[in-house]
């Protein structure tokens, strides 16, 4: 089962406190971070860089309480789940509670004001997503990007759901290169995302394809599946292992 959850800013309490005190931290420090993830915010520098890294942890600190809840009847304090990331960067959870600790696999993504974070409840599963607000793709981006099969598809479509699905193409690969903690440290033509442009954006999840060569990536792939979907001027896509 994947779940999966939105937030934007304005849903975190009071606004985080005015992210909480521009870092100096404190306020809301007990309502929702962890004592590792407020000495975390408070290395970070920028306002922007602090309010979309609170948003993701609240985005997926709300959605891991909701699951726990609906799976074990236990509502898990926020402060006591710790998003981090590894090494790779891969986010992961933490918890001294053994009913949370190492047991889900999360991705999250925030864009605009928005974010988005999807979880499975299994350990070390591939699971990828990404949100990212509809704009223009120039012809230069879509060469250096995207795949062959890629472009065709989306040069196919007039404006302006050229822009839709140019966007969605972007985020499927995204949420690939997550899910093989991969980010973009590899050419994005190494994974190739084809969604049909016959089908209307809905704001219900739809399947795409995924193909991915192994030889242009530092590792083989696994079998991996895809869902896009629209919400208001966002595109949303998740991708997990078969």
């Amino acid at each position: 089962m994947i779940h999966w959850l939105t937030q934007s800013h304005e849903t975190m309490p009071g606004t985080a406190a005015s992210t909480l005190l521009s870092a100096g931290v404190s306020p809301h420090k007990s309502t929702f971070l962890s004592d590792s993830e407020a000495d975390r915010l408070a290395t970070l520098t920028t306002e922007k860089r602090r309010r979309d890294w609170l948003l993701g942890r609240w985005t997926a600190k709300r959605l891991l309480q909701t699951v726990i809840w609906e799976t074990s009847h236990t509502t898990v304090p926020l402060d006591l789940i710790t998003v981090a990331n590894n090494a790779d960067g891969v986010p992961t959870i933490a918890s001294q509670l053994p009913l949370v600790d190492g047991k889900y696999s999360i991705s999250l993504s925030h864009a605009d004001g928005q974010a988005l974070v999807a979880a499975v409840a299994k350990p070390s599963w591939p699971i990828g997503c990404d949100i990212e607000k509809v704009a223009p793709r120039g012809e230069a981006f879509i060469d250096d990007y995207f795949t062959e099969t890629e472009a065709l598809l989306v040069r196919q479509v007039n404006d302006p759901r050229r822009d839709l699905l140019a966007t969605a193409v972007w985020s499927a690969k995204e949420s690939v290169l997550k899910a093989l903690h991969l980010g973009l440290s590899v050419d994005t033509r190494a994974v190739a995302c084809l969604i049909d442009p016959t089908i209307r954006p809905s704001d219900s999840w739809v399947p795409f394809k995924i193909r991915c060569d192994n030889g242009r990536l530092p590792h083989p792939a696994p079998h991996l599946s895809g869902w896009w979907r629209v919400m208001g001027g966002f595109v949303l896509t998740l991708v997990v292992e078969q």
